[in-house]
C-alpha cells in the first residue's frame, strides 16, 4: 500500500501528522493491532523525509529469537561467540543515513531495550564482542500492537525507552472503528489486481455491504486477503456475496463440524459399545429430520474406519443382521441419500 487511503477524520488526522513529524529526526511511535498499517505509515514518514533517497529498513523484532537479537541489531566481532566465524554488521549500523523501523518492539527483551535506548539517545552502537562505540546515523520509528503504558506498569517495557519514543505517538484505531474508508481500501485493492492481473472485475453492491458490515479483526491486512482470494476465485467479472469468505464465517463452519463430529462420535459409541442398532441410532433420527446428513455419514465414516472400508463388515459392527436382506437395505440407504463415502 504506498500510502494512507481513506477519507475519514482518522485518515486525515494520519497524513497531518506524517505531514508534521517527517521533516524532523526525532523517533516515531506508532502504536495500533496487528494490521492496521503501522509501517505503511512509517514507510510514508521516510518517503516525505530528507531521509527519502536512503534506505528504509523494516525489522520484525517477533521474529527474532533473544539469543540472536544483539547481533542482528547490533552486529558482532568475529569469535564474539560460538558461531560468529567472521565479522557481522548489524541492522542497524547497515541502515546508515535512512530510517530503521522496529515493529513489535514491546517483543524486544530487557537488556536490548536498554541498547536500543542508548542507541537512539547517543546514536552509537557497538558491536557483540566489542569495547569500541561505533556512530549510526539514522532516525528509529518503533511500532507495537500492545499498550507500552500497561507493558511499563507490568515490568515488561522500560519507562526511560518508552519517555524516550513516546513525544511523537501516534496510535492507528482499527478498521471496524473507521468503516468510512473500507470502500477506499476495496477500491485500491481492485485496481492494483486488476493491473497486475490484466483483468477488469468489480465488485457488487451486496458485496460490499457484506464487507462493510464485517469487523476484520485482522484489520487491514485481513480486507487484502479476503479480496484477493475473491478476486481470484471468483468466475465472473463481477465479486459476488458468495466469493467472499470471511473469518467469522470459517470459524462458525469449523466450530459446526466439531459439533457435528461431535454429535457422530457419541451415536457411534451407542451402537458400538452399548449394543444399539443402527437403525435406531442413524437410521430413523436421520428419516425423521433429527439427524443431519453429515452427521449420518460421519457415523458411517467412522465405522468404515474399524472395518479397512468394508461396508460388508459394518452389519456386524453396526448390529444388523448378516444377511443379504440388511446389506441391501442398507446399501440402498446409503446410496439414496448420498451417505456412501
Amino acid at each position: 500500500m504506498p500510502e494512507i487511503i481513506g477519507r475519514s477524520p482518522i485518515s486525515q488526522k494520519m497524513r497531518e501528522f506524517i505531514r508534521k513529524v517527517a521533516p524532523y529526526d526525532e523517533p516515531v511511535l506508532i502504536l495500533g493491532e496487528t494490521g492496521v498499517g503501522k509501517e505503511v505509515m512509517a514507510r510514508q514518514i521516510h518517503e516525505l523525509s530528507p531521509r527519502r533517497n536512503l534506505p528504509f529498513t523494516p525489522v520484525d523484532c517477533a521474529n527474532i529469537p533473544d539469543t540472536l537479537a544483539e547481533s542482528e541489531l547490533f552486529g558482532h566481532k568475529k569469535g564474539a561467540f560460538t558461531d560468529a566465524r567472521e565479522e557481522r554488521i548489524g541492522l542497524i549500523e547497515a541502515c546508515q543515513g535512512g530510517t530503521v523501523f522496529l515493529d513489535e518492539i514491546a517483543e524486544c527483551s530487557l537488556s536490548i531495550q536498554a541498547k536500543l535506548l542508548r542507541a537512539i539517545e547517543h546514536r552509537r552502537i557497538r558491536r557483540l564482542g566489542e569495547s569500541t562505540l561505533r556512530p549510526v546515523n539514522v532516525r528509529f520509528i518503533l511500532a507495537s500492537n500492545r499498550d507500552l503504558r500497561k507493558e511499563v506498569r507490568k515490568g515488561n517495557f522500560r519507562q526511560d525507552l518508552y519517555f524516550r519514543i513516546s513525544s511523537l505517538e501516534f496510535t492507528i484505531p482499527p478498521l471496524r472503528e473507521r468503516r468510512e474508508d473500507i470502500p477506499d481500501f476495496i477500491t485500491w485493492c481492485l485496481f492494483e489486481l486488476n493491473r497486475k492481473y490484466g483483468a477488469n472485475k468489480k465488485i457488487n453492491s451486496e458485496a460490499m455491504a457484506k464487507l462493510l458490515n464485517y469487523d476484520f479483526p485482522g484489520n487491514i491486512r485481513e480486507l487484502e486477503k479476503v479480496l484477493n482470494r475473491a478476486f481470484i476465485l471468483s468466475e465472473k467479472e463481477e465479486i459476488r456475496p458468495e466469493d467472499i469468505r470471511l473469518r467469522l464465517e470459517e470459524e462458525e463452519e469449523e466450530e459446526e463440524e466439531e459439533e457435528e463430529e461431535e454429535v457422530a462420535s457419541r451415536l457411534f459409541r451407542e451402537i458400538t459399545v452399548k449394543g444399539k442398532s443402527f437403525w435406531d441410532v442413524v437410521w430413523r433420527p436421520f428419516i425423521k429430520r433429527d439427524l443431519k446428513r453429515s452427521e449420518a455419514k460421519e457415523v458411517i465414516r467412522l465405522g468404515l474406519q474399524q472395518t479397512a472400508g468394508s461396508y460388508k463388515k459394518l452389519l456386524t459392527l453396526f448390529n444388523l443382521n448378516e444377511g443379504e436382506k440388511d446389506y441391501k437395505k442398507l446399501m440402498k440407504f446409503l446410496h439414496s441419500h448420498k451417505l456412501k463415502i
